[in-house]
């Protein structure tokens, strides 16, 4: 069969070529010239560019036309009520297509905003003019956004995607119309992701709490299928009031699902509201795999651990910081040798850092006890020499470390540390202190020493001068393949010298990444000699900072920079 032959059976076959036309979803500049090939191509292209019209329009002439496009869409009698409540619509053109009903994503702060856009430029208020005022842009964004809201619930096939953004001096009136929309409860049983944010008002007649409990409750009612979730909530009027009251909806939200897989909670705590989250968590002990938390109390940590032992497919696990100021040694419990008795099964554990001064030991060396063999991938802040002994003695099958230190040289256990993982493959030290992090030749020896052979990834943030990695890439056996300088001020043209010297001389690196804040403006010294290494070393002016852990759904692209290009075996 010839080939021309073959690309018109797969154009002609709608299912096969829509497959195709998907991996241009988050390329809609290409997908729109797809409409003007012929009619194929454009039935193909418009549902996918109609599925997730917010996502990259939310204010803006774009925006505006979205919204215009949706009202051409109303039925007469929608069309009507905007006219009677005083709005001048512009010319409307008969829709080609039915586009609501190809809504799968919809997100509500861009939803507004292009509303906003579309009153603010494409629409007249006759009624303000008789009266002699000006157009009140508030009310009249309420109405056109509950008239378009409801067209869209109503006519779309399924949403898939649910983003609620609310600021605090937002009203609540979206949130609380979404339960209301005709034929809402049947748009949202198809949900697959929920996102949450809601920054609220600290007023007392404020009813925040009542409204944000309402949409939970509508959902866990007809929503089965919800995979993600994400939740923020701050700034209430009366927290320890209406978070329990939240916490109490929004756990029969989880515990309403078939399997969801990937939970983020930041905020909302109080020893009640953990309580009664992490046991709604057991009820998706099977499906669970992702689970992060900002934020935590020490005594609601407590509760969580042993919660944890029963989420039997969670992988990965993440802290972003921990509050209060109680904060003392947590135990895990032992017997027979001191053999752990409350396993967790996760692979990927990470921790960062936010204001609170906690030691951070306490929180988690009982997770890398709990964990041991099973870590594959570990990232934390504020690591202390005991906490290194403790990884080295805990978890030999890392094979992604990355560490910030408290100190500020490179302390001994750290030498046993990496000589104890023999199947490191990635690894990341973070020391901020301007000191030199070896006090004698010899530390710099043992540190060189104890890297693994198997390492192919080795990225710093070191006050080290070209002396010391030269020194250290000579003694080291590793056959690195990436270098990550993540310190841009010791950047010069003897350090890239340097690596450029490593790479005629062992052959194996494949990729030097650098800080863009590096000074490298057209004729310096620095600009030359990168020039002249990128001849031979691919040179990305780009590193991955210590705050993005090496797994997690939302951080799926940082993986892609964390392999690309690395040969992930021992001999090249």
């Amino acid at each position: 069969m010839k080939i021309m032959d073959i690309q018109q059976n797969i154009f002609n076959n709608y299912d096969c070529f829509e497959e195709i036309l998907k991996h241009l979803i988050d390329d809609p500049g290409t997908l729109f010239y797809c409409l003007l090939v012929n009619r194929h191509w454009c039935r193909v292209a418009v549902p996918l560019l109609w599925s997730r019209p917010f996502e990259y329009h939310g204010f803006g002439e774009p925006a505006a036309d979205i919204i215009q496009i949706y009202v051409s869409c109303l039925p007469e009698v929608e069309r009507q009520l905007l006219i009677d409540e005083g709005l001048d619509l512009p010319p409307l053109r008969c829709p080609l297509f039915d586009y609501p009903k190809y809504l799968q994503s919809f997100e509500s702060a861009h939803f507004t905003g292009a509303v906003m856009s579309w009153l603010s430029t494409k629409v007249k208020s006759w009624l303000s003019f008789i009266e002699g005022r000006e157009p009140d842009l508030y009310s009249n964004t309420y109405l056109v956004q509950t008239v378009i809201g409801n067209l869209l619930f109503s006519r779309s096939k399924g949403l898939k995607d649910l983003d609620i953004v609310h600021f605090d001096e937002d009203d609540d009136s979206l949130i609380a119309d979404i339960t209301s929309f005709d034929d809402s409860n049947k748009t949202l049983s198809r949900l697959e992701k929920f996102q949450f944010d809601y920054s609220g008002w600290a007023e007392q007649e404020d009813k925040s709490s009542e409204i944000i409990s309402n949409l939970f409750n509508f959902m866990s009612k007809w929503t089965r299928n919800i995979q993600h979730i994400y939740i923020s909530i701050t700034i209430l009027s009366n927290p320890e009031l209406e978070f329990p009251q939240i916490a109490q909806s929004f756990a029969q939200l989880i515990e309403s699902q078939r399997s969801l897989r990937e939970l983020i909670i930041m905020g909302f705590w109080t020893p009640s509201t953990a309580i009664t989250l992490f046991n709604a968590l057991t009820t998706q002990a099977n499906s669970l795999t992702f689970l992060r938390i900002h934020e935590l109390y020490q005594d609601q940590f407590l509760f969580l651990l042993n919660i944890l032992p029963t989420l039997k497919n969670l992988e990965t696990l993440q802290f972003w910081g921990f509050s209060g100021e109680y904060d003392e040694s947590i135990k895990v419990s032992t017997k027979h040798g001191g053999i752990i008795t409350n396993q967790i099964n996760i692979k990927n554990l990470h921790y960062k850092a936010e204001k609170s001064q906690i030691d951070v030991f306490n929180y988690m060396g009982p997770l890398i006890q709990m964990a041991g063999s099973n870590l594959k991938t570990l990232s934390l802040e504020s690591v202390t020499p005991e906490l290194c002994l403790l990884i080295g003695q805990s978890c030999p099958n890392v094979t992604h470390l990355s560490l910030s230190l408290t100190t500020n040289e490179i302390p001994d256990s750290i030498f046993h540390l990496l000589s104890s993982i023999t199947n490191l493959l990635h690894f990341s030290l973070y020391i901020y202190s301007s000191d030199v992090p070896f006090a004698t030749t010899e530390s710099l020896t043992q540190f060189s020493l104890s890297i693994p052979p198997s390492l192919v990834y080795f990225g710093f943030y070191l006050a080290i001068t070209p002396c010391v990695l030269e020194y250290f890439l000579k003694h080291c056996q590793a056959k690195l393949q990436v270098l990550a300088v993540y310190r841009s001020e010791i950047i010069d043209e003897n350090l890239i010298t340097v690596i450029k010297n490593y790479k005629e001389e062992r052959d194996s690196l494949r990729k030097l990444l650098i800080d863009p804040g590096v000074n490298t403006y057209e004729g310096s010294v620095i600009s030359k000699a990168l020039i002249e290494a990128n001849q031979i070393i691919p040179i990305i002016n780009t590193v991955i900072d210590n705050s993005y852990s090496f797994s997690g759904p939302e951080y799926e692209s940082f993986v892609d920079l964390w392999n690309q290009d690395i040969i992930l075996s021992p001999e090249l």
